[in-house]
């Protein structure tokens, strides 16, 4: 880890990353000051600004940002300001001209779905007749007519109509009074660009943006509370810390498992489930990405011996003997707890190229387990 090469496998890259965080966090200033003026703010730097980040709290005052890309419409009424971002997208939709059709629109027309654009002859081939998008078949003796699907203006070129229709999504937000803007009517915005002066939420960013970009975001603001005090620390050992944090998913629709709307499952877990209910022919659940604090996710562990061991020891025992939980001991801190062997292995290359192990522990057959009886 230190010397900017590929880890191995069974390394503790997490007590790793949390030592090279924690040991320089020591020489982190406790700041929070308030700055006067028509708007008092509370701006919280060094070590309090960390707790936050790693914490995934929602910082106070927390700006207001666009979840689409768009154009800016403020408007202002009593008291308040509302902000609408106007995202529009043009498509076009074609009908290719068949030989022989006899057009019923002009170029530059305004039509709506269902108008005829052009008439066919009364005889066509049936080659034709599979690709036509839209056929309107009249009576006896009368002939056929293709039919716009969407509304919108007619653009005729070659032997091609299309017709030119515009997408529209529209997001309004209440600005508070006192809050101060950023943008003006007619700017232009993306997603995740802030309307209005603040700190942005993580969760916002995970909402709207996704989990990379919030995985980056933690990356930069505290990389940015360290480099301020003159303190230097490897982005990867953040990340690794990030990557703890969004280990979970929460799950929106059960389908066909066993899985709870609003259960937390750790993300391997939930893509195994799902390919076993999709190999099956069922229909899998559906969830998002969740952002914990540290301390939140360090008692979101699988082994109720190591979340117990942490935190809330009291309410952990509760819902483990409540649910009947049963533990593995698959990892390090709950077999250090029973004075076991860790399950550790060194894997070592012999002179002739084989693959030896070495070393004591519990293998995944000689896993115990503990379990914890309501």
């Amino acid at each position: 880890m230190g010397k900017k090469q590929l880890v191995k496998l069974g390394t503790a890259v997490g007590v790793i990353a949390a030592q090279s965080i924690g040991e320089p966090g020591t020489q982190l200033t406790l700041r929070t000051f308030h700055t006067g003026g028509i708007v008092g703010v509370d701006i919280t730097t060094g070590l309090p600004r960390v707790e936050e980040l790693f914490e995934a709290r929602t910082p106070s005052g927390s700006a207001i940002i666009s979840e689409i890309d768009g154009t800016v419409e403020v408007t202002h009424t009593d008291g308040a300001s509302i902000v609408k971002v106007i995202s529009s997208e043009f498509y076009l939709d074609e009908y290719p001209i068949l030989p022989g059709a006899e057009l019923a629109v002009t170029d530059g027309q305004s039509v709506d779905a269902g108008s005829i654009l052009f008439s066919l002859p009364e005889k066509t081939p049936k080659k034709t007749k599979k690709r036509l998008p839209a056929v309107s078949h009249g009576e006896a003796g009368q002939s056929q007519s293709i039919v716009a699907r969407v509304t919108g203006q007619v653009v005729i070129e070659g032997d091609h109509v299309y017709v030119r229709h515009e997408e529209m999504e529209e997001r309004e937000y209440s600005v508070p009074h006192g809050a101060n803007l950023l943008v003006q009517s007619g700017d232009k915005v993306k997603a995740g660009d802030r309307l209005t002066r603040g700190p942005i939420g993580p969760h916002d960013i995970l909402r709207i943006m996704g989990k990379d970009a919030v995985q980056q975001y933690l990356i930069d603001e505290i990389q940015m509370v360290y480099r301020a005090q003159g303190v230097t620390i490897h982005d990867k050992h953040i990340a690794v810390i990030s990557r703890r944090m969004l280990s979970k998913v929460r799950i929106i629709s059960s389908g066909d498992t066993k899985l709870l709307p609003g259960e937390l499952v750790d993300r391997f877990d939930y893509e195994d489930i799902n390919a076993k209910v999709l190999a099956e022919g069922g229909e899998p659940a559906t969830a998002q990405a969740a952002l914990l604090g540290i301390t939140r996710a360090s008692l979101s562990k699988d082994s109720w011996l190591a979340a117990a061991s942490f935190q809330e020891t009291g309410r952990v025992l509760v819902d483990a003997a409540i649910k009947g939980k049963v533990d593995r001991l698959r990892g390090l801190k709950e077999n250090v707890i029973l004075g076991k062997l860790i399950p550790s292995r060194v894997l070592s290359l012999s002179p002739d190229g084989g693959k030896k192990l070495k070393g004591g522990g519990l293998g995944e057959e000689e896993t115990a387990n503990l379990e914890l009886e309501s």
